[in-house]
């Protein structure tokens, strides 16, 4: 998928930009001086930081705060340090180390929808780049980055965050067991993008995981392809489109007992304005329900599609190329251990096996039949939309890997299982295969 966002549908205008927000807990007895602080932004993007602005006069809770120009920032960026407060959902493997920290330094800017991941990028490295960072946490979606993620994920400049840094999704039920009754599904991160957070509506509970997977899809496409206009069918994959509609449209023929109503987003929120009261599009099925009276409900067919392990749904072009990356890096390691022999392997990898007509990459999954020194070899594992059957034979080169999934037994391998290992090392990739 290519393009960016542009101004839009009006349905779909943000009434006000909303910043991103990221903390970082650092393990320092005294506040760092600013001026200190700054230099190690300087040294980390290889150029000046301009101090714009000086805020109010120090306090023990706040012993200073600044408004800088970052270095490739569309916008000014305020930095911060402050006494560290309580915070919630720790990363267990960083949790004592944070709560025994006294000063955080914080970052907040706007983020530009045509490079908000970025944008969010260069902020994590203000913050979670200096070596007395602990870990950081996201303001906005509560999601925590440990040091290590921080060290081997966000700030690597090869392969960087994930597309879904830029937001989280959350599911709401009334009931302890989430299978029972109805749930509602919704994004949080998504407004800083210059987008309407996305929900799902009465969906029943034991479909909620391919709800979150339809809104983590959803929310990479529409941030390169702009918000669709309401009613206007948005493909997620051949044969599988969705439509946006505003919430108050939606909410007009909930079911009373049903999650997502005014008066519950009116108690959910505490905050000023209210998110939950703001522009946001409800994810619906193609068509409305109902002869006489128009029901926008959810896409049941692409739920139930997004349950199945061969569904072919379109990516971003920022999740391709960060997955393209993780696996070719590690591609030996999969290799490796597939020839090891200590018990029977698949081994899949996924590559581009053609386009459709309006330039979208397919891509297929291909059972590995054998690896050379001039590439490799497989079997398809479906029918590709250029009419090429499933079992067909086809080669491909390593560099063309953009996945891979190693089946061991009940136990399936992925990039995400060793991101980090050099893959110029494969004995030490063969230790996926214990």
């Amino acid at each position: 998928m290519s393009g960016a966002p542009d101004e839009g549908h009006p349905s779909w205008r943000l009434e006000e930009p909303w910043p991103a927000t990221l903390v970082a807990p650092i393990s320092a007895a005294e506040a760092p001086e600013p001026d200190d602080w700054l230099a190690g932004v300087a040294a980390r993007f290889d150029a000046a930081v301009e101090v714009l602005e000086i805020h109010g006069a120090p306090d023990e809770k706040r012993p200073w705060s600044l408004v800088i120009r970052v270095p490739g920032h569309p916008a000014p960026v305020l930095l911060a340090c402050e006494r560290t407060k309580r915070m919630e959902e720790l990363p267990p493997e960083d949790a004592e180390a944070i709560a025994a920290t006294r000063w955080c330094v914080v970052v907040e800017s706007l983020l530009s929808p045509r490079e908000a991941l970025e944008d969010w990028t260069r902020l994590a490295r203000v913050v979670g780049g200096d070596d007395r960072a602990v870990a950081m946490m996201d303001a906005t979606t509560g999601r925590w980055f440990s040091r290590a993620d921080l060290r081997n994920e966000i700030l690597d400049s090869e392969l960087g965050p994930p597309e879904d840094v830029l937001w989280r999704v959350q599911v709401i039920s009334a009931h302890e067991k989430l299978e029972v009754g109805l749930v509602w599904i919704m994004s949080r991160g998504l407004n800083r993008c210059g987008l309407p957070e996305l929900e799902l509506l009465e969906v029943p509970g034991d479909a909620a995981s391919a709800g979150v997977r339809l809104l983590e899809l959803l929310g990479g496409l529409l941030i390169e392809d702009g918000m669709p206009p309401p009613e206007i069918p948005y493909p997620i994959g051949p044969d599988l489109d969705v439509t946006m509609i505003p919430w108050p449209q939606v909410v007009e023929t909930l079911d009373a007992e049903s999650l997502g109503g005014r008066q519950d987003r009116e108690a959910l929120s505490q905050e000023t304005p209210n998110p939950l009261l703001a522009r946001r599009a409800v994810v619906c099925g193609p068509e409305p329900r109902g002869a006489f009276k128009r029901i926008w409900a959810y896409p049941n067919e692409v739920l139930q599609a997004l349950r199945t392990p061969d569904v072919v749904v379109y990516r971003s072009d920022a999740e391709i190329r960060r997955s393209s990356s993780m696996a070719r890096r590690s591609w030996s390691h999969a290799v490796t251990a597939w020839r090891s022999g200590q018990q029977a392997s698949i081994l899949l990898a996924g590559i581009p096996v053609g386009q459709d007509d309006v330039g979208r990459i397919e891509h297929g999954w291909v059972q590995v039949d054998g690896v050379d020194a001039n590439g490799c070899q497989g079997r398809l594992l479906r029918e590709t939309l250029d009419g090429r059957s499933s079992g067909g034979e086809i080669r491909f080169e390593a560099g063309e890997i953009d996945g891979w999934r190693l089946v061991q037994g009940e136990r399936t391998w992925t990039p995400e299982d060793l991101p980090f290992m050099d893959a110029t090392d494969p004995e030490e990739g063969s230790g996926i295969a214990e």
